[in-house]
């Protein structure tokens, strides 16, 4: 079945579901509905979606049937050894075996999906073997048995012809064949003239195409009823797919790919109502580009987006997968959330952002007509650890006053919060790396 990416499931007569339903088939499925019922006409990749959506119904209802119909061909050797002679006694006990056993090899095809041929001939031979069977035992019987056991087998597959949810081609052959092997035995009837038989064939003729005609009545219906529903499926993945394109839109910046400052509110949200996660371990980092505005004016705001693309991507790859989260905050402004940090890994991450901003070695022409010592993009980062008692909109302004003292320090460095410094001052002076010479990080008290 051609599905972009996916197959229909069936899961009831009004159900459909799906990944993604193929546009050719949304295409038709608009077409037909705009039909007449009764010109609905299914094309082979139609057909196809149409056949593996209601396979579990028809199967179900035919592997029912067969279980059934055997049960109660086993149940008539009793019922015939107290109501009928002994030769037909005899007769019925060879039919209880062999009815079950024809009906119990169809219930093996009819185990997992097949070709609608399989499907039509296995049905067909089915039902006629069954017809041959009880023509013999009919014969053996006689008399007026003869009729009655022929006649109520033929009824049987009228109903049979109703039941089983086949293509209409294979309707048609089973009432055919019905009625040709009926046709065959009440010509052995001895009681009945050919005429009569005749007559007998065309009445009963006639009760089966119209079973044949509620057969395709049931199918088209079926058949619509599966238009509406994948109608209404692939509406409601479009509904789907825009509604997450909304969500996408509404919480991601389209320039660098990250969470905004709604998605941000929403992640701090989180944290701050995890009871599992200590508030002393939540850490803001607060970061801005520094000298951007040189680099908007001197380079052009397309250099501007590039650079702060390059930047988002460094500072994400810079922090820690799966632990830490990293925002676009507002024009050059960053927004990173640590949590389970504690002060070293917060300079530690700080560092790194820092270094690796200024390795990617972007040039801020601005900067050379200002007679900087280096005309490379940097970045400046403030931190700022949460308290029990603090909300998040006041550690963010603290995040943001050691971001500004980080700038107002020289720029391309870190700075920690002047609300963290009693914490500090407790915990003994500030961490440095091993490296000492490479790290900026400055408590600002």
């Amino acid at each position: 079945m051609t599905l972009a990416g996916s197959s229909i499931h069936p899961t009831g007569l009004g159900e459909v579901t799906s990944l993604a339903v193929a546009p050719s088939l949304k295409a038709e499925t608009e077409r037909l509905l705009s039909l007449r019922t009764r010109d609905i006409r299914f094309s082979p990749e139609m057909l196809r979606a149409y056949r593996s959506r209601t396979w579990p119904q028809r199967s179900k209802i035919a592997r029912s049937w067969m279980i059934w119909v055997g049960l109660i061909a086993i149940a008539f050797v009793p019922v015939s050894y107290l109501l009928a002679p002994t030769t037909l006694w005899y007769t019925a006990v060879v039919s209880g075996i062999l009815v079950p056993a024809m009906h119990g090899c169809a219930y093996l095809v009819w185990r997992k999906p097949r070709s609608a041929v399989v499907e039509g001939v296995s049905l067909v031979l089915l039902m006629s073997g069954v017809m041959i069977v009880s023509g013999g035992h009919a014969i053996i019987a006689g008399g007026s048995e003869f009729e009655r056991l022929l006649t109520g087998i033929l009824f049987v597959h009228a109903i049979a012809i109703v039941v089983f949810q086949v293509e209409q081609l294979w309707s048609r052959a089973l009432m055919v064949c019905s009625l040709v092997i009926f046709f065959c035995f009440e010509l052995l009837n001895h009681a009945i003239g050919v005429q009569d038989a005749i007559g007998t064939v065309a009445f009963y003729a006639m009760c089966m195409f119209a079973a044949t005609i509620a057969r395709k009545t049931q199918s088209i219906l079926a058949q619509k009823t599966f238009l509406m529903a994948l109608r209404d499926q692939y509406r409601s993945d479009s509904l789907k797919s825009a509604n997450q394109q909304l969500e996408i839109l509404a919480t991601c910046d389209p320039l660098t790919g990250l969470g905004n400052r709604r998605s941000a509110a929403k992640r701090i949200e989180t944290l701050w109502n995890d009871r599992r996660t200590p508030k002393t371990s939540i850490a803001f980092l607060m970061a801005d580009i520094d000298s951007f505005k040189r680099l908007n004016d001197s380079a052009g705001h397309a250099a501007g987006d590039a650079c702060i693309q390059r930047v988002a991507a460094t500072i994400e790859q810079s922090v820690r997968s799966g632990h830490d989260a990293v925002f676009r905050y507002g024009g050059e402004e960053f927004l990173i959330v640590l949590s389970n940090a504690t002060p070293d890994l917060a300079s530690e991450v700080a560092e790194r952002i820092r270094r690796a901003v200024e390795a990617l070695g972007i040039v801020n022409p601005g900067l050379l007509s200002a007679h900087d010592r280096k005309n490379v993009v940097t970045i400046s980062l403030g931190i700022a650890f949460a308290r029990d008692e603090a909300a998040p909109e006041l550690v963010a302004k603290w995040a943001d006053e050691a971001l500004y003292d980080a700038k107002r320090s020289g720029r391309n460095a870190v700075a920690l919060s002047a609300g963290q410094t009693t914490a500090s001052a407790a915990a003994g002076p500030p961490h440095r790396s091993t490296d000492a010479s490479d790290i900026s990080v400055r408590v600002i008290a």
